[in-house]
């Protein structure tokens, strides 16, 4: 055996090493932007369904609610009759008369 033979740096052998680490680089490469890119696109439809569910509670709050929702009755018997508490929603809570 010659000293060509046994050395790393023969044509055939150091041309296909060097094709060979140039693929493992550029998969390693390919690899590492497709995991960047998937991060990058659940956090824009994280995003995007974060931003869809407060339009809709907002939608849910700006629609109005009859004036039925905002009050409550509660009745109760006494001995002198019937007892009716009337419960009104205002912005500061509750208020009963």
């Amino acid at each position: 055996m010659t000293a060509t033979h046994s050395a790393p740096f023969g044509f055939p052998h150091n041309l296909f090493a060097l094709l060979r680490r140039m693929g493992n680089l550029f998969m390693k490469g390919v690899l590492g932007f497709a995991i960047i890119m998937m991060a990058g696109i659940l956090a824009v439809a994280t995003a995007a369904a974060g931003i869809a569910l407060a339009a809709y509670a907002l939608i849910l709050r700006l629609s109005g609610s009859s004036s039925e929702r905002g009050q409550t009755r509660y009745e109760e018997t006494a001995e002198n009759g019937t007892i009716t508490l009337e419960a009104k929603k205002t912005p500061r809570g509750w208020t009963v008369e």
